[in-house]
């Protein structure tokens, strides 16, 4: 917090080139943060900064050390929006890529260090730690080399300027110390982390009898750790150093020279040619946050696959068709022709969101990756007493799960995003922002994957509706869909017009027009998923009435073949049918005596829904 508050301060005498004792007043300081974008960005970070510093010693969980570390990483973001990469051309892929770049690093170095700190930690818990502090460094140091070669690439425009440029060399003895830090990494983890673990393996199978010899052996491994670790990040720091003077230095493609166009300075590339199913179709722009959320989640599911097949367990081929199948929807949807596309027609952006909200998350709900997940992990094994699987249990049982599961929260929440959006001012503010095409992509699968897990998902939940009850929440959704596009259709005004009215596209109808087309969709466009997904809920309904039958019948066979509680149920029924002739009879031998008929409960469990075994019989059945 206070290094951010003197960057803040020393920002502020840069810009006004004066010395950084004349800037330390607290009007220019205010003036400065409410202009400019920098400002404002530096100010985040030190808040933030101040809550994890005051929060952080009072954190004693696992569930609120990792909200911490939430509240954490969304403060290394601020920056990002202000920096050289939001004003590049293909702003929306290079602040993506810085952004990966700086929580990839900062894990790996924060990692590290903390790993360090606990170096005190007993030899039963250290060597654990440590093993997965390898895997994850693993990824975090990959992730922060593909980021900064996608981020360093879009910045040079080539390989001469790595040589011939101030940039290019910072960019040269940045990746060196990279290099030099993930090579280190790999030696402590040849020759310290397999002898760490299996030392303090050894030590913790044999705590009562441990000689002096193992415990030198399991203190040498540590102090081996130690040194090499100290050296990797000494190193890494070295490199975030440089990190830092790059972001202070101009990079060579300078794009103060590049002709003026508010089409291309709005996009961050240039004008499509004129729209074309063929072009939708195959003129394809990379999401890379989308692909690789994709290519990642296809790759998990598939490992939990195997593992459960080299267990003997079966899982039905069609959950994996429906996951793959969902996830090609989305990258279609983010990827192709649509995301090139949708940002320069409203038409084009509706359907994007149509997709993600209403056909994606249908294939994807069916897929069950939560009941996948928790089948192919195995528990936690001792010394520790909660794992991944430990972890997903307690977030499925959570309040914030329970809240956001709620199904008149989710119903709200699918049918009032669409009108927030496209009837306020908000989807122009979500579109000047870099991240906020992102966030609204994001938001609306999320939204419809609740929304549709709720309905027709197979995963645990904390709660779900009767059948009818899903049926009423599917067809609630309809008529709001189609108000809001007969809204659009209706609309004299241009939505968004702060952004679309400035593009500047030379083909195709005019902006109005192409607004009518997005309400048209809206209004057409959720028939087929909503006929789709009632058949799947009478499909459901159908094949649970069944296991439920079969439930009944297998529990009556067990008995001998004896319902007692439906068997009661018929002869009171039969009771009834008989009861006035025996009052009658009762009448003629002795008027005193009343005879009371209690009938017995009926059934009230679920297999009793069915329309298997012995039917009631009598006169009122």
């Amino acid at each position: 917090m206070i290094a951010t508050l003197a960057e803040l301060v020393f920002t502020l005498s840069d810009v006004s080139a004066q010395p950084a004792g004349d800037v330390l007043d607290l009007h220019a300081l205010r003036s400065f943060v409410a202009s400019t974008e920098q400002g404002r960005a530096l100010l985040t970070v030190a808040a933030l900064a101040a809550v994890v510093a005051i929060v952080g010693r009072t954190v004693t969980t696992t569930t609120a050390a990792g909200a911490l570390l939430a509240v954490a990483a969304v403060g290394l973001l601020p920056p990002v929006l202000a920096g050289h990469a939001a004003t590049s051309g293909d702003h929306a892929i290079a602040v993506v890529a810085l952004a990966v770049h700086i929580l990839a690093a900062s894990a790996w170095a924060g990692g590290l260090l903390g790993l360090l700190s606990a170096v005190r930690l007993p030899a039963g818990s250290f060597g654990p730690a440590l093993r997965r502090h390898s895997r994850f460094a693993a990824g975090a140091a990959a992730a922060t080399a593909v980021s900064g070669i996608g981020g360093a690439a879009l910045r040079l425009g080539g390989l001469a300027p790595l040589w011939e440029t101030r940039y290019g060399l910072l960019v040269t003895l940045k990746a060196v110390g990279l290099i030099t830090a993930v090579a280190l990494g790999g030696l402590l983890r040849r020759r310290v982390v397999d002898r760490v673990t299996t030392a303090t393996a050894e030590t913790g199978t044999t705590a009562n009898t441990r000689t002096a010899a193992e415990t030198g052996t399991t203190a040498g491994a540590v102090g081996r750790f130690v040194r090499l670790a100290g050296v990797e990040l000494i190193v890494l720091t070295a490199t975030l150093g440089l990190a830092v003077g790059l972001s202070r230095t101009a990079p060579p493609v300078d794009d103060a020279l590049v002709p003026a166009d508010p089409t291309r300075a709005l996009l961050g590339y240039p004008m499509p040619p004129p729209v074309s199913a063929a072009r939708l179709a195959g003129d394809w722009r990379i999401d890379w946050v989308f692909l690789s959320a994709c290519v990642l989640a296809a790759g998990l599911y598939l490992a939990g696959l195997l593992r459960l097949r080299a267990r003997g367990i079966r899982w039905p081929v069609g959950r994996t068709i429906a996951w793959l199948c969902g996830l090609a929807v989305v990258v279609f949807a983010t990827s192709s022709g649509l995301g090139r596309y949708g940002p320069v027609l409203l038409s084009v952006h509706m359907t994007q969101h149509m997709l993600l909200s209403m056909c994606a998350p249908i294939p994807l709900v069916l897929g069950a990756p939560v009941t996948l997940a928790l089948r192919a992990m195995r528990p936690a094994r001792a010394p520790h007493r909660s794992g991944p699987r430990e972890w997903l249990v307690a977030v499925l049982h959570s309040w914030p799960v329970r809240v956001l599961t709620h199904p008149a929260w989710v119903t709200a929440n699918f049918i009032g995003s669409l009108y927030v959006l496209y009837m306020t001012s908000l989807l122009t503010t979500l579109m000047h922002n870099h991240l906020g095409h992102l966030y609204m992509n994001v938001h609306f699968l999320a939204v419809g994957v609740l929304f549709f897990e709720l309905l027709i998902g197979i995963d645990p939940l904390p709660r779900r509706l009767p059948h009818p009850g899903r049926i009423i929440m599917l067809l609630s959704a309809v008529p709001f869909h189609t108000f809001l596009g007969i809204a659009i259709m209706s609309e004299s005004s241009l939505l968004a017009a702060d952004w679309y009215g400035r593009l500047v596209r030379p083909w195709g109808v005019s902006a109005l027009s192409d607004q009518h087309t997005a309400g048209a969709i809206v209004w057409a466009f959720g028939e087929l998923p909503t006929f789709a997904v009632l058949v799947v809920l009478v499909i459901q309904w159908s094949r649970m009435d069944d296991r439920r039958t079969r439930a009944r019948e297998r529990r009556i066979a067990a008995a001998g073949d004896v319902d007692a509680e439906l068997d009661a149920y018929n002869a009171y029924l039969a009771r009834l049918a008989d009861g006035p002739t025996r009052r009658r009879t009762a009448a003629t031998v002795s008027p005193a005596v009343r005879m009371t008929t209690t009938p017995p409960a009926p059934r009230t469990a679920p297999d009793d829904e069915g329309r298997g075994g012995r039917q009631a019989t009598g006169g009122g059945g």
